[in-house]
């Protein structure tokens, strides 16, 4: 849109990294719609299921590029480069990167937000408190200790990979998000580069205080994450630095950084207490506005960090929940089932050819229920089938399910917060489908206001960082009404609640269908089979038999036998191991003998079939048990715990001044003195060594 009436405006730009695309967005100051915009798709890897990578060089190149042509737009309009003013960034939330701060060299690829390698890794944590809760650390950080939050991911690089290890050992591994990644690259990188970040992002690492707005030393202390690694945490509006890259960008200031998701919330103009917004992509991530009052969920929410415009202006928090299935469940529906051939084009088409589901419900619980439910056991259903049920219907049920889930979301944020939501924005690509925007007004019962850009992120970094700089003033934005489509509700209460019954009674069905199996950490099994056979292939031994004392420090405590085949045990060795067990890393902290699978629903569904809401912890009829957190106990625990480890076929190279112990299956720890009973043990195990 070329400038009206000779007059220009300031421009802000603005950094947009998305988990598919990086965009570069301009906007004229305190205006919604986009001056000009170029974006490029990302190469994503997967190297293992569950694994998601991304390569931080490529972020940066492509930040340039986008910068190049959308800036190379501006002459058309009667624009140039010189009028932008500030720069914004808004970031994929979670996705965390390791790199070199004297070389800038990335030590491993982006492990991306969806990244859920650090199954392992959680249950070490979780080894450590009390319960194994993953709740426990709410309190502090407002999160759950989950696969997806930066916290874990910067523990499982340290733990698996060698130069993030060695990097950490010669104080030179920096950690952050890739807000921080963008920052300290465009200020100058290894030459005097900010690693900063903002408290929105910061919020999402497991790592931060939400009352304090620092690192909690708690929380690095558990996670082995030290603080000198990490960024300094900064408001999410005000000057950070001036670009010094040598790009188009040099000499341009920084002054708006916000996770994508917050980013959103205000470029929704959602900058009341009350307010929420919904963004609908492949996942919807809804966050509801509860202004400086932090609210502590006990319904399956997590508290976040909504923003904080400016260094001396108040933060404001959120409540969000996470369905971890939207339009995924479209794409699964076209290519596994083959119900449709385009997702965008005939979705709309072919629910829209039927009036309702015909009672079909779909619960798209792929690899388990999130908010509110965090049910890992959960697995996809459908349900209501009859003979005349058709793809119409089912298709139908799929876009229903994420409004169901959505409605979910805002139950459980009523009953947190008591402030029930009087509308409810949206945008993503998948707001542009008609029929569900209607659907989801019909099933929530609150009109649903759809803006005109679908994506808002990009807004709202460029609303902060133009704050900062002077030309976007946030008061008259609270004032600013954002261009949008509204969809009233069209059904009656009735209707709305019963069909929201069945609808929980559908996902009632869909629990207990998968087992939750201990992991590697939780019991050790896979760890002790895994180390005797690097002992045997390490050392060219061939492996022992069951009843040889090889196979004995392995597998248990030395056991002879008689000749008419009774156990003889030794019982000097008995004691000793047992002394060395319990001075072992919590990850060797016991040896458990095998256990049988637990039962499934396919061995004993009168069993599951016969649970109950309360018996899934689902209910409103009984009270919810509260636990006082003794953070006396915990920080006791924490510091008296050994690090974890995880896959380190060596022993590490310690800063302490400790004697160390190992042995020749990789087991390591740090001893304040030689315990009693070593010197027996080594006497009498040929496989153990004192360094």
């Amino acid at each position: 849109m070329p400038v009206k009436n000779g007059l220009k405006k300031s421009l802000v730009g603005v950094i947009d990294d998305g988990t598919k695309t990086v965009r570069f967005v301009i906007f004229e100051a305190e205006c919604s719609e986009e001056l000009a915009a170029y974006q490029l798709d990302k190469t994503e890897v997967q190297p293992q299921e569950g694994w998601y990578e991304q390569d931080p060089m490529e972020i940066l190149n492509h930040i340039k590029t986008c910068a190049d042509n959308a800036i190379g737009q501006l002459t058309e309009l009667g624009y140039s480069k010189e009028d932008i003013v500030t720069l914004g960034i808004t970031n994929q939330r979670e996705t965390t990167i390791a790199w070199d701060k004297y070389t800038g060299v990335p030590l491993h690829p982006a492990i991306a937000w969806n990244d859920i390698r650090t199954d392992t890794t959680v249950d070490a944590v979780l080894a450590k408190l009390p319960d194994r809760n993953k709740n426990y650390l709410k309190s502090i950080s407002g999160l759950p200790i989950s696969p997806y939050f930066s916290a874990l991911k910067m523990r499982w690089m340290k733990d698996n990979i060698k130069a993030v290890r060695r990097a950490s050992r010669d104080k030179r591994l920096l950690f952050g998000t890739v807000d921080s990644w963008i920052v300290w690259n465009l200020t100058g990188g290894p030459q005097g580069g900010l690693h900063i970040t903002d408290v929105t992002n910061a919020s999402r690492t497991l790592l931060m205080d939400l009352d304090t707005l620092n690192w909690d030393p708690m929380l690095c202390r558990l996670f082995g994450i030290h603080r000198d690694s990490l960024p300094q945490i900064r408001s999410s509006s005000e000057l950070y630095g001036v670009v010094k890259d040598g790009s188009i960008l040099d000499g341009m200031g920084i002054s708006g950084m916000l996770g994508n998701q917050q980013a959103a919330l205000v470029g929704q103009n959602c900058l009341q207490a009350g307010q929420a917004k919904n963004t609908y992509r492949s996942g919807c991530f809804l966050l509801y506005n509860t202004g400086t009052r932090r609210v502590h969920s006990t319904h399956g929410l997590i508290t976040t960090v909504a923003y904080k415009l400016g260094p001396n202006a108040p933060v404001v928090y959120a409540l969000e929940g996470s369905i971890a299935v939207a339009g995924g469940a479209m794409k699964f529906l076209r290519d596994n089932l083959k119900l449709m051939k385009d997702v965008a084009t005939e979705t709309e088409q072919i629910a829209g050819q039927v009036f309702s589901t015909g009672d079909v419900y779909f619960v798209p619980a792929f690899s388990g229920l999130y908010a509110p439910y965090w049910r890992k056991d959960a697995r996809g259903i459908i349900c209501g089938l009859t003979a005349f049920t058709t793809k119409n219907h089912i298709i139908r049920a799929a876009l229903e399910a994420v409004c169901f889930q959505t409605r979910d979301i805002l139950e459980a944020m009523n009953k947190d917060c008591g402030m029930p939501l009087g509308k409810l924005h949206v945008d993503g690509k998948m707001a542009e489908n008609q029929l569900l925007m209607q659907l989801q007004a019909d099933l929530i019962g609150i009109p649903v206001l759809r803006a005109h850009t679908w994506d808002m992120s990009a807004l709202g970094a460029a609303v902060c960082a133009g704050n900062a700089a002077g030309v976007w003033a946030v008061d008259q934005w609270r004032h600013h009404v954002t261009p949008n489509d509204t969809f009233l509700p069209t059904t009656t209460d009735d209707d709305r609640d019963a069909r929201y019954t069945k609808w929980k009674m559908a996902v009632q069905r869909s629990l207990g269908w998968a087992t939750t199996k201990k992991s590697i950490a939780m019991t050790g099994q896979t760890i002790r089979k895994s180390s005797m056979v690097t002992l045997n292939e390490s050392y060219d031994v061939p492996p022992s038999p069951p009843r040889s004392r090889t196979a004995s420090f392995v597998d248990g405590p030395s056991i002879d036998y008689d000749r008419l085949g009774n156990p003889i045990i030794d019982e000097g060795v008995h004691k000793s191991i047992g002394e060395l067990i319990k001075l072992s890393p919590r990850r060797f902290s016991e040896f458990v003998p095998v256990q049988k699978d637990e039962a499934t629903i396919l061995d004993d569904a009168e069993y599951f079939m016969s649970k109950k809401e309360c018996d899934y912890g689902m209910c409103q009829c009984c009270e919810p048990k509260k636990k006082l957190t003794n953070w006396e106990t915990i920080e006791e625990i924490i510091e008296n715990e050994p690090e974890i480890y995880f896959d380190v076929p060596n022993p590490t190279v310690f800063e302490r001044n400790e004697t160390v112990f190992t042995n020749s299956v990789g087991l390591s720890k740090t001893l304040n003195k030689v315990p009693e009973g070593f010197t027996d043990i080594c006497n009498k195990l040929s496989h153990t060594t004192l360094m």
